[in-house]
């Protein structure tokens, strides 16, 4: 799987919309996120991870707790996550159930988690694979071929595990890699 373009909207830390463009990459299949503490690498995982899964990289975040906090009450969270596998490209679209405010009236209203997974065809047309949460995520680990703890595991090295990726056995390092 390669990422290609990732929309993150009142996602994580992220009040509003960012998006990350990896298309700028190139023909790199392999990239590091780097940065200093806060500076949003677990947001990007995280928010890759959900808009396929449903879930958040690590154990400790559900999709529930990536609403934003700092987002305004009206501006709803939502993840657009575009990948290419092989020669397919793929946009996957999710939200949690969240609650925002309401169009007409006062107070909030809830807002039911959403999900939809579509295959981009080299025309730029999309042709709808799944729109419901639970086909979704059935679909994308068919296609991806990992449930989420693999994907996490293998495609997604998770933070404080690369140092023990670099001084693990060469035979070790050499399967994880293959397996990649």
């Amino acid at each position: 799987m390669k990422p290609v373009f990732l929309r993150m909207q009142a996602f994580g830390p992220y009040a509003r919309e960012q998006n990350i463009d990896f298309a700028t990459l190139g023909d790199k299949n392999f990239f590091l996120i780097t940065g200093p503490t806060g500076a949003g690498k677990t947001t990007i995982l995280d928010a890759m991870t959900f808009a396929l899964y449903g879930t958040g990289s690590g154990n400790l975040r559900d999709g529930k707790s990536m609403r934003s906090d700092y987002a305004p009450a009206e501006y709803p969270t939502q993840v657009d996550f575009t990948f290419a596998l092989g020669m397919r490209k793929f946009i996957v679209s999710r939200s949690p159930e969240q609650e925002i405010k309401k169009k007409r009236g006062e107070g909030n209203r809830i807002l039911p988690a959403q999900a939809a997974l579509s295959e981009i065809l080299p025309d730029e047309s999309r042709k709808v694979l799944a729109v419901k949460v639970d086909q979704v995520t059935a679909l994308v680990t068919e296609i991806l071929g990992f449930k989420a703890e693999q994907f996490t595991q293998v495609v997604v090295l998770p933070q404080g595990e690369f140092r023990k990726f670099l001084v693990t056995e060469s035979q070790d390092r050499k399967t994880i890699l293959e397996t990649i």
